[in-house]
């Protein structure tokens, strides 16, 4: 199976405002940088999961819902492939997440998540790595 094919996922609250959201995963093209370069801007996004940068390709970073809902109704804008919600569920109702309102995942199952996980992305929390649709 492709690396591109599983899919990271992470699920919570956030109550900042859009721009602030948002600007967690801004990458900066301003400067005349290569990635390599010690002086580049990293992300803090890239920072919390210990990369220089991440490929907008493969980032889906859901629009906030305006009010608290179940998983399910986060789970149908997912890349997650539907056999997997269940395990998504579990997990969630293991780390205590019942209800939300912010979801985003990344495709690159080669991507390895940093240990000890980081409580709050953004404040959501990674629930794991799954099978992608």
């Amino acid at each position: 199976m492709s690396r591109f094919n599983r899919v990271h996922l992470w699920l919570g609250v956030n109550f900042s405002e859009e721009e602030e959201y948002l600007k967690y995963f801004e990458i900066d093209y301003s400067g005349d940088y290569e990635v390599d370069d010690p002086q580049y801007p990293v992300c803090q996004f890239c920072t919390d999961v210990g990369e220089r940068w991440y490929d907008e390709d493969f980032i889906g970073i859901i629009p906030r819902k305006p009010t608290l809902v179940d998983i399910d109704a986060m789970l149908g804008d997912s890349a997650i492939d539907r056999s997997e919600w269940n395990r998504v569920k579990a997990i969630c109702l293991s780390l205590g997440i019942v209800k939300m309102n912010a979801m985003f995942w990344y495709s690159d199952g080669s991507l390895v998540i940093p240990t000890p996980l980081k409580e709050h992305y953004n404040g959501l929390r990674y629930v794991g790595l799954f099978e992608g649709e």
